[in-house]
């Protein structure tokens, strides 16, 4: 119905475009314009004849379009909704969030100072063990090497006293005798 009345607004306007340009001496009536309105009417009825089949494909083309894309808008506003969402959920629990970390990472500090100071009195404590053991043993050995040295000399002084004095020599002699029967 619309597609009727616009062609006939626009045949009007032809007409009164052709009524009103006549000049002043040639008074044109209606039946002047009978010929030329039914050539263009023929030409208009094959124009939309012809291209009435291309017109309605090409127009259910571009509704078709139009829907898809206003359909795919329709999907991207829920999708950018539901993404602003999300974030806005994760915005609200940003501070919660923040203050579980400080009191993880405040906790993972404490402990690995606890560690490190228990290991360090561990080994402390091992080094004192270690380095009192080593006294101990350099002391018994410096003992042991005291005790022998101080052997040797009495053994030594022992042996020049007998030598220089007879009577000694002569005791010792008699003890070594017994001692070997």
């Amino acid at each position: 119905m619309r597609f009727w009345t616009a062609y006939a607004f626009f045949a009007l306007g032809l007409v009164s475009k052709a009524w009103s340009s006549s000049g002043g001496e040639h008074h044109a009536s209606i039946t002047d314009l009978i010929a030329p309105a039914v050539n263009v009417g023929i030409l208009l009825f094959a124009l939309i004849y012809l291209t009435k089949d291309k017109m309605k494909k090409f127009f259910d083309a571009k509704a078709d379009e139009v829907a898809n894309t206003i359909e795919r808008a329709d999907i991207k506003s829920k999708e950018a909704q539901m993404m602003f969402e999300n974030q806005k959920r994760k915005m609200s629990g940003l501070e919660t969030e923040i203050k579980n970390i400080h009191t993880q990472s405040e906790n993972e500090v404490q402990a690995y100072e606890n560690q490190t100071s228990k290991e360090t009195s561990d080994k402390i404590s091992k080094l004192k063990n270690d380095s009192q053991a080593k006294i101990d043993a350099d002391k018994k050995q410096m003992l042991d090497e005291l005790n022998a040295e101080l052997l040797q000399q009495v053994i030594s002084k022992t042996k020049t006293t007998i030598k220089n004095n007879k009577d000694y020599q002569s005791k010792v002699s008699t003890k070594m005798l017994q001692g070997l029967q």
